[in-house]
């Protein structure tokens, strides 16, 4: 289960990152234009590889819950935390995508 959260983390980053570069470059997008665009976007579309460290961190987080079988770091706050960031990808992205309307 861990492999599968942390795949759908991986494929809605890299879609995120396509999908606004493509909106931003649909839109005019220049460096000298960058302040006529929101900032979010903006921001994302410039650093998006950089939020494949918010996977890569939840993989070792996921990682050291499962080896830890007792106490409150179980398999289930893994599973649980994934979904919960994993879900937060997609709403950014998704919001920072309907901006640039």
């Amino acid at each position: 289960m861990i492999l599968t959260i942390a795949f759908t983390q991986f494929v809605f980053v890299s879609l995120g990152i396509l999908a606004l570069n493509v909106l931003l470059q649909a839109g005019g997008y220049a460096e000298n234009v960058a302040a006529s665009f929101p900032a979010l976007a903006v921001a994302l579309g410039r650093h998006g590889l950089w939020v494949y460290c918010i996977p890569l961190a939840w993989v070792a987080f996921a990682v050291f819950c499962d080896r830890l079988a007792k106490g409150p770091w179980s398999d289930a706050t893994a599973q649980i935390s994934g979904v919960v960031v994993t879900g937060a990808i997609f709403v950014v992205y998704v919001y920072a995508a309907f901006l640039c309307f």
